[in-house]
């Protein structure tokens, strides 16, 4: 897992290129190992590979041909195109796998953030056409990929992925970005540049970005979207997901044209379900997702799995285990890392009962961790540093997650995002069932009465209620007609489908909801410098469930009935037939009210920016913000997203201790610009 910057100059090259470390060092969070830059005369052929204060001794001297021998400077306004990677090493250690990496006759040159989970078999298959590798690493498997394949190699590919190639020869990028967007990717093409980059605080540097206020109004009426092209900041977009790009230096600017080499196939339709089948399909899904939980566990650092006590954690958790007994390594060297409460205030979010029985079932070792109330704020802050298109929650129970890792020298995690968009596990899709399944099905009259949702949602289902938007009528009144309805009624129908069957239900969160929750863990652990691994991301286990009936996830008042089929026998029955549904859960009212009241009250009254997007805030309106936390925490991080990105309060946050997570986070010196 890593960070990268690539630069295309059409003039100004000294302007947009010399500062190329400082827009690396903003991201050091990403990668703190190593670091690296190459510069490019796309017009006359020369190049140049330099190093940085992070970049390893054993690096520089390593004599591969794309070794830094120099310190980071900008000598010349011959070079037009830059590349820039910061390095968290997880495969490969040694100096074969840094960044920026090239071929050995020089021509092809790569930065690439993520894992290609698949690299040993794509590998085997280059090495029978031919290809010789002077490394381990996947980043090389991925160079070579392109160097046989072209764009047609992503679809080999089994993983997560924002992949950057610069062609000398051709004097063209191209840009990947994996099938689902685990991994983050933004682009910018102004006049003077094109920037691909894996957070938008790297323009910071070199540019003053405005802000979006048609998306600040969206984020304000309908909460944080990942899925919408258009990000918080004007000229700044989202890379989408499953397309690449191709750009040819000295080709006019303009927009840029995406092909699209993934999309995931119309769903299942109807079915009657079938017990023979049940069981065929709950084998197979048990062995996709071991495949995926192995693919996943390869790495020359020490890897642990996140443990909720739910069913996805634990069952990724269980075929670790069963993964590391059949290849002789003892249960109890098997790490799980969990975030747990023990505040009387918060043991309603407390999951550690479950937590102990999986350890308890399992025979492994477990972590445990209760998020500093002392330090929410701060760490709140440094989440939206990090997240940069502003959240409304507070990033406590998952950064303290990977605060664990770091504290016991782990470096990959694997957690279980995906696992409820693909095989049903929210209880809103009740309201899907009921509206389009077959009423007179004994399944249908016994999930009225057993599935976990009040009889209210169960009637608006039945009856096909349409579902509004769940903007609040306070901001809806204080923005009024200033939010274009066109701009929210794109952003806000990608995620509505509320009466839609099950499984398009489900089709549409992969697409569009997912994306959000990927962003928040790719965030959250990359703050930490931990990578996060999601087994049930692996695109095989989507389309197998995505080709499955509704009548498979969905039934008898269950949620995810061929998950609690697969691993019944296997885990705790109190965890395989749990009904209610938390996943990294947070006594929210707890931290407003509590841990950070009088800091939301302070920032949100004397905000000028939300002054003047809502207007006044009176104190009648902040008690019932105060009382509505989800409301007044979207408030609050955009208010501290505005000072933090506008006023330069990000270089607060960069200067501040980490609670001993080992991070050292240094601000770029004399980094300017900033959003107006």
């Amino acid at each position: 897992m890593c960070g990268i910057v690539a630069v295309v100059s059409f003039r100004n090259h000294r302007a947009n290129l010399s500062r190329l470390d400082e827009m690396a060092r903003l991201i050091r969070h990403r990668g703190p190992d190593d670091e690296g830059y190459a510069l490019f005369d796309a017009e006359g052929g020369g190049w140049e590979a330099l190093y940085g204060d992070d970049t390893p001794r054993d690096v520089r001297n390593a004599g591969l041909l794309f070794a830094p021998r120099s310190p980071f400077r900008y000598a010349s306004e011959k070079y037009n195109v830059a590349l820039a990677h910061r390095r968290l090493s997880i495969i490969d250690l040694a100096p074969t796998g840094h960044q920026p990496m090239c071929d050995e006759s020089g021509r092809y040159w790569i930065v690439y953030n993520g894992e290609i989970y698949n690299y040993r078999a794509v590998r085997r298959e280059l090495e029978n056409l031919g290809h010789r590798f002077f490394g381990p690493s996947d980043t090389e498997v991925v160079l070579k990929a392109f160097m046989e394949w072209g764009p047609e190699c992503q679809k080999r590919f089994n993983g997560m992925w924002a992949i950057v190639i610069w062609d000398r020869e051709e004097r063209s990028l191209w840009v990947s970005r994996d099938r689902f967007g685990v991994k983050p990717l933004f682009y910018s093409l102004r006049p003077d540049f094109l920037m691909v980059c894996s957070e938008i605080k790297s323009i910071l540097p070199i540019a003053t970005v405005e802000t979006n206020l048609q998306e600040t109004y969206a984020y304000l009426l309908d909460g944080p979207n990942e899925s919408h092209a258009e990000t918080l900041y004007q000229d700044i977009k989202r890379f989408p997901a499953g397309t690449s790009c191709l750009y040819r230096f000295g080709r006019s600017p303009g927009e840029l044209t995406f092909n699209r080499f993934y999309e995931l196939k119309t769903p299942a339709g109807w079915e009657s379900f079938s017990e023979r089948k049940l069981l065929r399909y709950s084998e197979e899904y048990y062995h996709l997702l071991k495949d995926a939980v192995r693919l996943r566990l390869h790495a020359d650092v020490k890897v642990s799995c996140a443990l909720s006590g739910g069913l996805d954690s634990s069952s990724i958790t269980h075929l670790a285990r069963e993964l590391g007994e059949e290849s002789g390594k003892p249960s109890a060297r098997l790490a799980t890392v969990s975030n747990v409460y023990t505040h009387p205030a918060t043991k309603s979010c407390d999951e550690s009962v479950f937590i102990d029985l999986a350890v308890k079932r399992l025979s492994i070792g477990n972590l445990k961790g209760e998020p500093d109330y002392e330090t929410i704020g701060p760490m709140n802050d440094y989440g939206l540093w990090c997240y940069e298109n502003c959240y409304d929650e507070l990033p406590a129970a998952a950064m303290n997650t990977f605060k664990i890792c770091r504290r016991h020298d782990i470096k990959v995690n694997l957690d279980g995002q995906g696992a409820d968009e693909i095989t049903g596990g929210y209880l809103r899709y009740w309201g899907n069932y009921f509206a389009t399944e077959p009423r007179t099905s004994v399944d249908y009259l016994l999930s009225l009465l057993l599935a976990p949702v009040s009889w209210r949602e169960k009637a608006k289902g039945v009856l096909r209620v349409k579902g509004r938007n769940n903007g609040s009528p306070f901001f809806k009144k204080r923005i009024g007609d200033k939010a274009l309805g066109s701009y929210l009624e794109d952003r806000i129908s990608q995620q509505r489908c509320g009466e839609a069957p099950v499984n398009h239900a489900l089709h549409c969160s992969v697409q569009h909801n997912l994306k959000k929750l990927l962003r928040n863990v790719d965030c959250y652990s990359m703050a930490i410098s931990i990578e996060s691994r999601q087994p049930f991301m692996d695109y095989r286990l989507i389309e197998f469930m995505n080709g499955l009936p509704s009548c498979y996830k969905l039934r008898g008042g269950w949620t995810k009935f061929i998950a609690r089929t697969a691993f019944k026998d296997k885990l705790p029955d109190a965890i395989v037939w749990r009904k209610d549904k938390m996943g990294w859960p947070q006594p929210i009212g707890f931290f407003v009210s509590e841990c950070m009241g009088d800091r939301i009250q302070e920032t949100i009254r004397n905000s000028r920016f939300l002054e003047d997007v809502l207007g006044r805030i009176g104190d009648d309106h902040m008690e019932w913000l105060m009382a509505r936390p989800k409301l007044c925490l979207r408030m609050y991080n955009l208010a501290r997203t505005h000072h933090i990105f506008v006023e330069g309060g990000f270089r607060d946050v960069l200067s501040m201790s980490q609670d001993g997570t080992g991070n050292s986070f240094v601000p770029g010196k004399n980094v300017t610009g900033g959003l107006n």
